[in-house]
Parts: C-alpha cells; sequence; structure tokens
C-alpha cells in the first residue's frame, strides 16, 4: 500500500487571457484560421475568436494535475467533449468526480478515473472531461 489517497472531487479554477491565447497560436504556428481571425470567426458563426479546444482541455488538465507537482504522474487516457465555444479572456470552472481508484500491482502508483466539467462564468458547461491518471507518492 502506498498510502497516495487521490481526492474524491476537485474544484478549481483558471482563466485563459488574450496573451495566453496569443502564445497557443504562436507555438502552434498559428493554429485553425477561425482561431486567429475574427471575421472568419464570425462568418463560421461565433460571437468572437474562439479559443482552440485543445487549449481549454490543456489549461483544465494543469489546473487538476497542479496539486501533484510533486508526484510522479501519468495520464493514461483522455476523452473529452467539447459543449460550446469557450473565448480568451473567460473564467473557467473545473468540477471532477473521482470514479475509481485503485493501487497499481507491483509500482507505487494508484490510478484513478476522473469525470466532470468545465464550465464558463454563466455556469454553460464548455467541455466534459473522463479521464484515467497514475499518481506516484513524492520523491524525497
Amino acid at each position: 500500500m502506498t498510502g497516495l489517497s487521490l481526492p474524491l472531487q476537485f474544484r478549481g479554477g483558471f482563466t485563459l487571457p488574450d496573451a495566453r491565447h496569443g502564445a497557443y497560436l504562436q507555438a502552434v504556428g498559428g493554429g485553425h484560421p477561425v482561431h486567429s481571425s475574427r471575421e472568419l470567426a464570425l462568418r463560421a458563426g461565433f460571437t468572437d475568436v474562439p479559443l482552440a479546444g485543445i487549449h481549454v482541455l490543456g489549461a483544465a488538465m494543469a489546473a487538476f494535475t497542479a496539486q501533484f507537482a510533486d508526484n510522479p504522474v501519468q495520464l493514461l487516457k483522455v476523452e473529452t467533449k467539447f459543449l460550446r465555444p469557450a473565448y480568451p479572456g473567460e473564467s473557467f470552472e473545473l468540477a471532477l468526480e473521482r470514479l475509481d481508484s485503485e493501487a497499481v500491482a507491483g509500482t507505487s502508483f494508484v490510478a484513478g478515473r476522473y469525470r466532470g466539467y468545465c464550465s464558463n462564468a454563466q455556469a454553460h458547461q464548455v467541455l466534459m472531461l473522463d479521464f484515467k491518471i497514475r499518481v506516484a507518492p513524492a520523491q524525497d
């Protein structure tokens, strides 16, 4: 037994300001044009230039895994469903429930599966997440 216990629930928030959106686009070489052109975004039916879904997912996972900053973590599976657009400057609330957890035989890792939603400030669900992770005790 490792003594490590994964939390039953997680609640946390994050914001993706315009500057981070710009840095993301620069890092990925521009991404899809709808994420950088207001004109194209409006023609596509968005109210403004939307964030890339993978950017929102990455920020949500970073918010969750920050609690394990000193622990070895393995991300085993991620399933998502994008439910509505997210926009730069919005604040998001992440709410996750642990579905199961078990020690990984022969290792110091504990595995867990989480499911939940990332919602915007209007409490509209933007992203559904379902993922499996393994976490080991922090190394001294």
